[in-house]
């Protein structure tokens, strides 16, 4: 069919999502369609008679096409919600027709991912976050968010900066493979249940190289657990046999699983957990280039914040050490300094602005 044979479906609502022969979602549910849907249409040979439209008011339609009506973005809460959704609906599909709508994916979801990234730093992330309850895609969502900014600090090529984005959106796409009791377990796995989750990396990658993704994409899926010094799973890689991307996103995950509170542990405080990525860029499990670089860009968004030091005294970060990355110069209330760096017995333990 021509572009011309849809010309009579502009302007009304779609009352039903329209997906192509393998699944993927082409036009979402209560689209005031425009030129450019009959086009795809048109591109994917949607019978007419598939497509289900109501009229849509005139008022809404001209605020929908008119190029010079402000459009006030949306909020991080609906945002979120949307992404969420999206990430619900892309797990749904996977059980049911075995392979990822990367193309959806692309299209609905990582234009969110870049937009947060840009819009908030991650103080204002994390704040967000924690208002959200699902963990899974918490998780998800936080963790492609920092990969891509940590992706941009790191000098990314807007290309790479693209792929990234889409492998630390789908890097732990395995779990949907998994039983959902064990993903969804409110308590520690015992030593059986745990074997059976760190299949999610090899599943993963097996389930987007079935789906036709970048063959980098597929392999941070297999490697997001790998570790520099040897350490992880599932094939115990180190240092130049992970790609960088791996790196990354493996990464950006430890940082939010140990920022969240799960039901048998507590979530670390902002200055427990740079200790703790610290120690493990000591201990050689990360990259330190990539892992200082993280670090930096964490402690960039406290400059300025007032803290309560381990004394009872109060104060205001000025500037940060990149060697001790918990230990920054401290303007205090009483207008004298302290340099955390030079005392063992004091730390920051809390965050009040």
């Amino acid at each position: 069919m021509l572009v011309k044979d849809y010309e009579q479906l502009i302007g009304k609502i779609l009352t039903k999502s329209i997906r192509d022969t393998k699944g993927t979602l082409l036009i979402r549910k209560g689209t005031i369609l425009l030129k450019s849907h009959t086009e795809r249409l048109a591109k994917f040979k949607i019978q007419i008679g598939e497509v289900t439209t109501i009229d849509a008011n005139a008022s809404e339609l001209n605020q929908e096409i008119s190029d010079h009506t402000p459009k006030q973005k949306p909020s991080f809460r609906d945002s979120y919600e949307r992404a969420k959704q999206h990430f619900n609906d892309m797990d749904q599909f996977v059980r049911q027709n075995g392979i990822v709508p990367v193309e959806e994916l692309e299209r609905e979801v990582l234009p969110f991912i870049k937009e947060i990234a840009k819009r908030y730093n991650l103080f204002q992330l994390f704040s967000e976050l924690k208002e959200q309850d699902d963990y899974r895609y918490r998780q998800c969502i936080g963790t492609a968010v920092i990969a891509t900014s940590l992706g941009k600090r790191l000098g990314l090529k807007e290309n790479e900066l693209d792929m990234l984005t889409t492998a630390a959106s789908l890097y732990d796409i395995g779990l949907v493979k998994l039983p959902t009791a064990i993903v969804s377990k409110q308590s520690r796995l015992d030593t059986h249940e745990y074997a059976i989750l760190k299949q999610h990396t090899i599943l993963g990658n097996e389930l987007l190289l079935q789906s036709d993704v970048e063959p980098r994409v597929a392999l941070v899926a297999l490697q997001h657990h790998e570790r520099e010094d040897g350490s992880g799973y599932p094939s115990a890689l180190k240092g130049d046999e992970l790609d960088r991307f791996s790196k990354i996103v493996g990464l950006t995950d430890f940082y939010m699983a140990i920022i969240s509170e799960r039901p048998y542990r507590a979530a670390l405080q902002f200055f427990e957990a740079i200790e703790e990525i610290h120690q493990q860029i000591i201990l050689n499990r990360f990259d330190s280039v990539i892992g200082l670089t993280l670090l930096d860009m964490l402690l960039s968004t406290q400059i300025g914040c007032e803290v309560v030091l381990s004394d009872n005294r109060r104060g205001t970060i000025l500037l940060n050490n990149y060697n001790y990355p918990t230990r920054p110069f401290i303007a205090l209330e009483n207008h004298e300094f302290i340099d955390l760096s030079k005392f063992d017995d004091i730390k920051i333990i809390e965050i009040v602005g």
